[in-house]
Order: C-alpha cells, then structure tokens, then sequence
C-alpha cells in the first residue's frame, strides 16, 4: 500500500488542525477512539463521517513511524505483524476479537479488511443471536438495543487494535477495514503530529 498519499477523513465537525485533546468525550453515545482513522475512498470518508460530513484531506510527513499490515509478510514482516497481534490479543484476553488470536486469521483478517469487525467465537449462541436481532430486525427496539450492542463490542475490539499499537509504540497504522462487503483501505493515526494540516475538500 502506499501510504505516502492523500488520505481522507470525514467527520461532521469543523477541523482545523488535527488533534486527540479537546474533541470531548463521546460520539452519539459511545466513547471516541484514541486515535484519528482516515482512508483513501471519498465514499468510505463521507460514510464514515456520519450526518453532513464534510471531508479533511491530509497526508503523512516524511519519517513516521508507521505499520503498513495491509499485507502481512509482504507489506510488513511476519515479526512486526505478530507483535502487534500480541499485544492486540493481550488486551483484553479472552474477550476481545477472536481474529487477533490466531496468527492465520490476524493476517487475513488485515487482508480482508474483518479484523475490523467483530468476529464471535465458536459456540456464542448470544453473539450469534444479538447479530441476527441487529441484521434482520433492527427496525423494532430490541433489534435496536442489539445493533447498539453490537456496535459497542466492535467499537471495544477496535480500540484494542489501537491501544496494542500505541504499547507497540507506533504513530499510525495502515490496513484495511471491511465496510457492507467492501474492503477499503485505512489508516489508523496514533499521533496527529505526524499529518500535514487538514485541508478541506
């Protein structure tokens, strides 16, 4: 991947200049990520940036310290991809996304783009069930309350990628997401400093 090109961020808010301080707490109801996420298609930017997004462009300077595992082994080496696996899985042992437990799945995961999304673990009749309830029938206020649910449990697995990353002691990382069936690449930033000002698009 190259990650030495624009990237684009979508949000509803006014930016002019990028930073993790002062956003406040939360977003709708959920807390906000530790870390500023871009991509390179203006359709994912836009989707992502909730209502009446607008979209900031910026672009990585020269010398960040940054994890392109777009392609495992080839993107990255094998023992950069594993450390951060470690320290992923190492979160929240046992509860978080069971695609960051396994070496194979991690790396097509990160391929594919759904080691951004919640992957259940065998036998999780809840999961499987609070899934169907959001899929199928989240016009009614229990399909409501589990697509909420299942929307905090992604948001938590993300945020274990981002706070493995940031113990790893990258500045960004650069991957994939997987978004309706549809792989779009992405970049997770850690440090705001290592991005050209926003430019608004």
């Amino acid at each position: 991947m190259n990650i030495y090109t624009d990237w684009l961020h979508g949000t509803s808010s006014s930016i002019t200049q990028w930073t993790l301080a002062g956003r406040g707490a939360v977003k709708g109801q959920t807390q906000l990520h530790k870390a500023l996420f871009f991509t390179t298609d203006p359709f994912f930017a836009k989707f992502s940036g909730g209502q009446s997004p607008t979209v900031y462009m910026a672009n990585l300077l020269p010398g960040a310290h940054v994890l392109d595992i777009s392609d495992p082994g080839v993107t990255c080496s094998r023992e950069d991809s594993e450390q951060l696996r470690a320290a992923v899985a190492g979160m929240r042992p046992g509860k978080g996304n069971i695609l960051c437990e396994y070496p194979y799945n991690w790396n097509k995961g990160w391929r594919t783009g759904e080691v951004m999304k919640y992957a259940p673990r065998p036998g999780d009749q809840m999961m499987a069930y609070l899934a169907h309830m959001a899929i199928n029938f989240r016009d009614t206020s229990e399909g409501m309350q589990a697509w909420n649910t299942v929307q905090m449990i992604t948001r938590q697995c993300i945020e274990d990628i981002v706070d493995g990353a940031i113990k790893v002691g990258y500045q960004a990382v650069a991957g994939h997401e997987q978004q309706d069936g549809v792989t779009y690449p992405i970049l997770i930033v850690l440090d705001p400093a290592i991005l050209t000002p926003p430019i608004k698009i």
